[in-house]
């Protein structure tokens, strides 16, 4: 089981659905025991089905409905009596059908909203494509100070002794907040100079393998933590000796 195939099956079945109970569902199951970014993934997908759950159930039929349709059902009808006890027989039950009806209509409507308003994932090339465009040759002041949309903090302290405290952001999805954070790197050691990009191991599909840096390419490094997925973009020196040194000891 590999961590794309567990995805797609987090993403296909809620928590608790009987699909979990199959072959494949214990698979996935092993498979988010041993990996934390599939345990994140999990653990996100579990929290939006249980909010998506609140908004389906606590939906209130708006103000008013209710009063003009017991309005309408006190209303007299020449009918005869057994017309008039069927007839109302009948419209109870339709009032009941409506009433289940508007607040299934609202709670639909509500979940899609919800669901609409969840960030989308993105791959890690549209990332690091991003952080070449937004960071390349570009001073710290021509960039937006990060809105702290989410929780930018470097855990590592070696990272902390050679960024910028100060992180920049930028969206990435056309919604509201910073989907990026970006610290500014310089290792005098190495005559090294570049980005540290930062983005929430949530918003990722693609999770690098490697929870140390890693090259993915001349001049940038990739890996993970327990939260976070971190692109390293060099503008100065070189990002082999950067992974070289940095996973060996202290720059």
């Amino acid at each position: 089981m590999d961590c794309q195939t567990a995805r797609q099956f987090i993403d296909m079945s809620p928590t608790g659905a009987s699909c979990w109970r199959s072959a494949e569902g214990a698979g996935v199951q092993e498979h988010v025991a041993a990996c934390p970014q599939c345990q994140a993934v999990a653990d996100d997908a579990t929290e939006w089905h249980s909010r998506l759950h609140t908004v389906m159930t606590a939906v209130l039929v708006p103000n008013g409905v209710r009063e003009r349709l017991l309005a309408e059902l006190s209303k007299p009808a020449p009918q005869s009596a057994t017309s008039i006890v069927t007839g109302r027989t009948a419209t109870r039950h339709t009032f009941q059908w409506v009433l289940t009806g508007l607040s299934l209509s609202v709670a639909l409507l509500a979940g899609l909203g919800y669901w609409i308003s969840l960030p989308s994932q993105m791959q890690l090339v549209e990332i690091s494509e991003s952080a070449v465009k937004n960071l390349r040759g570009r001073p710290g002041t021509e960039l937006s100070t990060f809105d702290r949309s989410f929780t930018a903090e470097l855990m590592d302290a070696k990272w902390r002794g050679v960024c910028d405290p100060r992180p920049v952001g930028w969206d990435l999805d056309e919604r509201a907040g910073h989907d990026v954070a970006a610290f500014r790197v310089n290792i005098p050691s190495l005559r090294f100079r570049g980005w540290l990009v930062m983005i929430p191991l949530s918003r990722i599909a693609d999770t690098p393998s490697s929870v140390v840096p890693a090259a993915t390419s001349y001049s940038q490094a990739a890996w993970h933590d327990e939260k976070y997925v971190y692109v390293c973009v060099a503008e100065q020196g070189s990002i082999e000796s950067l992974v070289a040194q940095w996973n060996g000891e202290a720059a």
